[in-house]
């Protein structure tokens, strides 16, 4: 029988946001060697929303008030999903990855659920297409409900590192250092791992670090190029991420908190 092929989803909306997932999803599918899938869904409470008398929308350019014409938004839709197609597929094209592209139509977060539940990875956008400086009510919802690994980007060209991983001695603190040693197997210099002992756990923060030291040893070639550093305190930790310039944050799940804080790239690992 031959070998399952792990498959990372992105989440699509045509936002900028959504484009840097697309391009953080083809390098994570090349790294992983897995293949890569598009999701683009259509909200079907907007549709919903059109077969409502009181349903109206206000023109971006002409700001004026118009019905909401269910048609109209079946034909936006499409040519939204044609468009978005297009931007996969310049963006694939650059990778040696097989990829697809599906259109789903159903509540967004729930349909995000489904699609991520035997992925190894799901890749989204932190606001979609409404501009704003926190992250997106979906981003929410996923962070919160999400039982795979979610990266989530702001505009930008999609994975930036170095990596570093938030290590508290927990068993998704664990995986997510496994998941981030996986993904700088050529690169291992560009990996920091910062100990928190305010996590929950019964290990100090000496015990967390030989942990973490035991599971980057296990691959000696990349013992002696990744850097420890310590934080005892909530306020030590954030003082830590607060000084690492630029990269990706790797979280585990009971940190997701922290999601909200970090402006760039950052992948929460159940």
């Amino acid at each position: 029988m031959p070998e399952r092929v792990e498959r990372i989803v992105v989440a699509l909306d045509a936002s900028p946001q959504s484009v840097a997932a697309l391009k953080a999803a083809a390098e994570l599918a090349t790294l992983m060697q897995a293949e890569l899938e598009g999701l683009f869904v259509e909200d079907i409470n907007l549709l919903y929303l059109c077969g409502l008398p009181f349903g109206h929308e206000i023109g971006s350019y002409t700001a004026k008030l118009r019905r909401l014409d269910n048609a109209a938004m079946e034909r936006q839709l499409r040519v939204l999903a044609a468009t978005i197609q297009q931007v996969m597929e310049r963006v694939a094209a650059q990778t040696p990855v097989r990829w697809s592209f599906r259109v789903r139509r159903g509540p967004v977060v729930q349909e995000l659920l489904a699609a991520a539940q035997s992925a190894a990875l799901l890749s989204m956008g932190r606001a979609g297409r409404v501009r704003r400086k926190g992250i997106g009510s979906t981003a929410q919802s996923l962070v919160s409900q999400a039982q795979r690994p979610l990266l989530i980007l702001g505009e930008g060209n999609g994975l930036e590192y170095p990596l570093t991983v938030v290590y508290t001695g927990t068993a998704a603190a664990q995986r997510a250092l496994e998941l981030a040693l996986r993904l700088v197997r050529h690169e291992p210099s560009r990996l920091r791992v910062v100990v928190w002992d305010g996590g929950d756990t019964t290990l100090d923060a000496a015990q967390m670090e030989q942990a973490a030291r035991r599971l980057v040893e296990a691959e000696p070639e990349r013992a002696a190029q990744v850097t420890f550093l310590r934080a005892s305190r909530s306020a030590d930790l954030h003082a830590a991420l607060r000084a690492l310039d630029g990269g990706t944050l790797v979280l585990p799940r009971e940190q997701a908190a922290l999601v909200a804080q970090h402006a760039g790239p950052t992948l929460l690992v159940p």
